[in-house]
């Protein structure tokens, strides 16, 4: 079972899944805000080789399932809730929603999640990619390897001291670790979701930064229901925690097409 932590004693239960690289201490200044209203009581957890579930390993998305549904079935039993995730978070929400979800799950919010690649073309390629940043995170030091993770296009609208204090927060983590993670579950090993996704109605949906100009051109293009989260990026929930909370209470209350 994956380390997991309650973030408050009552609301609405809410399952939160971080992104590589990060922990369930990813979400604490949203938290914050959630808890001025006291609507939603947020779970979070930490990923296999993150936070304290560092020495909890998988190989592939099938692994991650099993232990995503075993820490929610432990800490929900049969209470109602929702699942949020952030980038590679989001992905594994997206998988356990259409592989194995649990039964009281009543709808995942997914934030800067890719639904998958449509070609075996982009899927070669996507692991190559996914093997060099392995290989760097192996053998470079973290400092070295984040300071150009950090310079990807998807996060272009980090400033200079939001990069450096992203990179001061990571860097102590173990690289084998990481690179381990990136290649069980690596976009290339990920289905293509877009079909589903055209039938699963409002209960899945994407919350996005309105500067987040790759997540907003495939959600346009797939015409996937969102909500737009102003003066943030990739990562809207650190960016602008105040209304990235706004819309997970409207989409928990009344889901609803942008």
């Amino acid at each position: 079972m994956l380390a997991a932590q309650w973030f408050a004693k009552q609301g609405k239960p809410v399952v939160f899944l971080h992104g590589l690289l990060g922990s369930r201490h990813d979400w604490a200044t949203l938290f914050s805000h959630l808890q001025k209203k006291g609507e939603i009581r947020p779970l979070a957890i930490d990923l296999p080789f993150h936070g304290d579930s560092q020495a909890i390993s998988c190989v592939h998305f099938d692994d991650c399932r099993a232990l995503i549904h075993q820490t929610l079935c432990h800490y929900l039993g049969d209470e109602s809730f929702h699942l949020v995730g952030y980038s590679l978070g989001g992905r594994l929400a997206l998988d356990y929603y259409f592989h194995a979800p649990h039964r009281y799950l009543q709808g995942v919010l997914l934030e800067g999640a890719n639904i998958g690649l449509s070609t075996p073309q982009e899927r070669a390629s996507r692991w190559q990619h996914d093997c060099a940043w392995s290989a760097r995170f192996r053998h470079e030091s973290m400092a070295n390897v984040l300071e150009d993770w950090y310079q990807q296009a998807v996060f272009a609208d980090l400033t200079p001291p939001q990069r450096q204090a992203l990179i001061a927060q990571r860097q102590h983590q173990s690289g084998e670790k990481i690179a381990q993670m990136l290649q069980a579950t690596s976009l290339a090993k990920q289905p293509c979701f877009a079909e589903k996704l055209a039938t699963s109605g409002e209960r899945v949906a994407f919350i996005l930064g309105e500067a987040d100009s790759k997540f907003r051109q495939m959600v346009s293009y797939y015409q996937l229901p969102y909500r737009l989260v102003p003066h943030a990026g990739h990562n809207a929930h650190w960016a602008n925690p105040q209304a990235f909370g706004e819309q997970l209470g409207q989409f928990i209350q009344y889901p609803k097409r942008s």
